[in-house]
């Protein structure tokens, strides 16, 4: 039985995980969880599931640590999720944002499996995910579908590769009222359940931008062959168009839950154990051309993928920052791209040559941003 670990246990793809989990129980031994707080939530899952180590970034309660189940055992912060990948054969890393970016480190560096559901790493260890792809099987719908499409047929077979957007909640908003779009209108995405944080990129497209530089690492392609496709009904993943003319689509509903169990049972062998839908209640299927005047990010994203180097951490840094002073009521909706903007032009770091020093430069724009942001606040 193989042995998981998941990371980021308590967010909206963790939990997903454990329902899959919960559907075939038998088919993994649980290791360990880990959250960012010592939640309910954290703690309703260690009585669940039972794993064998529990992890988080705070202190929790007396009470909270005794009504851990018997045999399952607590390390606070970096520490115990290094324990949670050292015990682990595979580690499902969901989690959000920056802070996951040096346990997909050591998932990779320790020779394990990883599940990857992490954006932000996927985007800045551009080296280390080139050279450990064969370890990495992604969940993000969108590369899990040009994984297993690239099951089907070789790359030689391939003239181009379309990433699907939904175009977010703004896709028929004029860009001139983009100034007065509030959080709350940011992240009201029209077909996926997300967190906060990646539905404001899913709103700005910097999450399509970032999936191109994802792509790329993950599957070792240039950036010419690549492109980002307007699909507002999600169901379409990815698309293979072909050399011989013909085109191959991933279509599944708009469940999370089927990446993410393609992901854990990559034979293909298991049947999916939830309700889906019929291809009738999934039609129509359409497509638009992105406009990337009214979205840059995906424009600005694809700079940054030719310039690579310091670039893509510098990105990450400043897109979260961003995000975080927008939903804060700090900054305007349309000043999200316009502060990364300054920060990737402004910012010169030192050299790059390992996973602490690509977080110290993702945390140097981090802070970069917070600073220029009080120019326009």
């Amino acid at each position: 039985m193989k042995r998981l670990g998941i990371l980021g246990s308590t967010g909206s793809i963790g939990r997903q995980t454990l329902d899959v989990l919960g559907a075939k129980p038998g088919a993994y031994s649980l290791v360990g969880i880990s959250a960012k707080r010592a939640s309910d939530e954290l703690l309703k899952q260690a009585i669940a599931f039972k794993p064998q180590l529990v992890s988080c970034q705070e202190e929790p309660s007396k009470d909270w640590l005794n009504a851990l189940p018997k045999g399952t055992d607590f390390i606070k912060g970096p520490e115990g999720i290094q324990e949670i990948v050292r015990l682990s054969d595979t580690i499902m890393n969901a989690i959000s944002g920056i802070d996951g970016i040096l346990p997909t480190a050591w998932t990779l560096g320790g020779g394990k499996t990883l599940l990857a559901a992490n954006k932000e790493s996927l985007v800045c260890l551009g080296d280390l995910v080139r050279d450990c792809r064969t370890q990495i099987i992604p969940v993000d719908s969108e590369h899990n579908a040009i994984y297993q499409l690239f099951k089907l047929i070789n790359i030689e077979e391939v003239s181009k590769i379309y990433i699907t957007a939904s175009g977010g909640p703004l896709k028929d908003l004029p860009r001139n009222l983009f100034s007065q779009v509030s959080p709350q209108q940011a992240i009201a995405h029209p077909n996926w359940r997300m967190g906060p944080k990646i539905s404001v990129d899913s709103a700005t497209l910097m999450n399509k931008g970032m999936e191109l530089i994802e792509a790329i690492n993950l599957f070792n392609l240039q950036l010419d062959i690549i492109d980002v496709v307007i699909h507002p009904q999600s169901v379409v993943h990815a698309v293979l168009e072909l050399k011989n003319g013909a085109f191959l689509f991933h279509v599944s509903q708009t469940d999370m839950r089927i990446p993410i169990f393609n992901a854990l049972f990559d034979s293909g062998n298991e049947v999916f154990p939830f309700q889906t839908k019929s291809i009738i209640d999934i039609s129509p299927i359409t497509f638009e051309k992105l406009d990337e005047e009214k979205f840059p990010s995906v424009g600005l994203c694809k700079w940054v993928a030719k310039m690579g180097g310091f670039y893509p951490a510098l990105l990450v840094g400043a897109d979260q920052a961003a995000v975080e002073l927008f939903l804060s009521g700090k900054i305007t909706f349309d000043s999200i791209h316009r502060l990364i903007k300054e920060v990737l032009e402004g910012l010169i770091p030192p050299p790059v040559s390992t996973p602490e020093d690509i977080v110290y430069i993702v945390e140097l724009a981090f802070q970069t941003c917070i600073q220029l942001s009080k120019k326009i606040s």
